[in-house]
């Protein structure tokens, strides 16, 4: 399933089911090609010893087989690879060098003929499947293994360890696909838990956000009060008034528009956004946290539109906003930057910050679930769910060491390919939080 086709779900920031399942079947479809390709090889210790005269001839299909596999892992690096596809590659080529290990050290006598459990078991295990996937799968492999036995002329003796052999394979295949839906039934319901956690952890960053955004609204709907009130006292002077009226009615207009982007959780179609536009409406959404307490530094590069959805995208920047917020709050000289820019095709939105940074052993994890170096006072969200926004976009989120020693948290995006004007830096400009 294609990521630059998703569809977000309405209700949730987070990715469907099936999208947040691929990664994590292609992860393990690497892991068990990297499993079996040893394996396979370390088996040929047991040729040489049970059929000496055709052991050259099976580590040969020992190390193609390998080297198929680890081509199939190299592939299942790619995000876009057919999950499915790849794994019945995979089960062919270990399904295929077993059934031939079998044939040459001793058929229905062979140490290798109830090797194919293990394959089922496998499948089962490593790999998180769905039932349908596991269905196909096990029936590839009981076809590989069994059709060519069946095929061979034997007498009552093999009837009898095939059929045993036979019983053994289809119990195992039934448990493996049984295993597999209760498995996916299981990962289904954790996937429902987290995607309701995660919108009521957006709902608790909105709430702790709406005490500051009053304080906001109440400062130009003061000022707007007051202009009106001159305008009465002194109508000769209206133009200029209205000009400062309208100034901070613009200012209302952005915070109502900020908050408003940041209560709706669902997801909506994408269509092209100003970076710029954007990042300036989340900015707006925590100002009250930084006016005259912290410098900031904004350096916004003339970029084409990205192609994304600008209600998801906000919860990412206000979430990083927050975060550098937080980290400049003991700070003896609080500063955080915020940088637009353009490489190759993606366009870069960088938040930095001047506090303790993260520990290069820890740059990693901070995007993992639950994980927060805030102790009580994070719920270890906020990031994992940006990096899945971002990922689903087609795009990362990546942190670094800022080059005051503080965090640098980069989002990367890809840029609307059809078209846009190139990117031309601007000076930074060194001002207070306004």
């Amino acid at each position: 399933m294609s990521i630059i086709g998703y569809k977000y779900r309405s209700g949730s920031p987070l990715p469907s089911y099936v999208e947040e399942l691929i990664p994590a079947q292609l992860a393990a479809v690497r892991v068990a090609c990297l499993l079996a390709a040893p394996l396979l090889l370390a088996s040929s210790v047991l040729d040489r010893i049970v059929a000496p005269a055709l052991w050259l001839q099976l580590s040969g299909v020992r190390i193609l087989a390998a080297g198929l596999l680890l081509l199939i892992g190299q592939e299942a690096r790619t995000p876009t690879m057919p999950v499915l596809s790849l794994s019945v590659a995979g089960i062919a080529v270990i399904c295929s060098t077993v059934e031939l290990a079998i044939f040459g050290t001793g058929t229905f006598h062979s140490p290798y003929l109830y090797a194919p459990l293990i394959v089922l078991a496998g499948i089962a295990m490593v790999i998180p499947l769905r039932p349908q996937q596991a269905l196909v799968l096990n029936l590839e492999s009981l076809l590989i293994v069994l059709v060519p036995l069946l095929l061979t002329h034997r007498g009552p003796q093999e009837d009898v360890l095939l059929g045993a052999a036979t019983a053994y394979l289809f119990t195992l295949a039934v448990i493996s696909v049984a295993a597999s839906g209760v498995q996916d039934k299981l990962r289904r319901r954790e996937h429902l838990a987290r995607g309701e956690f995660a919108r009521h952890a957006g709902l608790l960053q909105l709430g702790t956000l709406a005490g500051g955004l009053a304080h906001e609204l109440s400062n130009p709907l003061n000022a707007l009060f007051l202009q009106a009130d001159m305008v009465l006292r002194d109508p000769g002077n209206v133009l200029a008034r209205v000009e400062k009226m309208r100034g901070n009615m613009e200012r209302m207009r952005d915070i109502l528009e900020a908050m408003r982007n940041g209560a709706r959780l669902s997801g909506g179609e994408r269509r092209p956004v100003e970076l710029a536009r954007e990042v300036d409406l989340a900015f707006t959404l925590i100002e009250g946290r930084l006016r005259n307490r912290v410098a900031m530094v904004r350096a916004y590069a003339e970029l084409p539109p990205v192609y994304c959805q600008p209600t998801l995208l906000g919860q990412v920047l206000v979430n990083l906003l927050a975060n550098a917020a937080d980290a400049v709050a003991k700070a003896p000289s609080p500063r955080l930057a915020l940088r637009l820019r353009r490489e190759n095709n993606e366009a870069l939105i960088e938040v930095e910050d001047n506090g303790t940074g993260v520990p290069e052993e820890l740059r990693t994890k901070i995007f993992e679930p639950f994980f927060s170096t805030k102790g009580d006072q994070g719920n270890g969200l906020g990031l994992w769910i940006s990096s899945e926004i971002a990922r689903l976009h087609g795009g990362t989120l990546t942190v670094h060491r800022g080059t005051s020693g503080g965090a640098l948290f980069r989002l990367a995006l890809p840029i609307d390919p059809r078209g846009g004007a190139p990117s031309i830096a601007t000076p930074a400009q060194v001002q207070p939080a306004a």
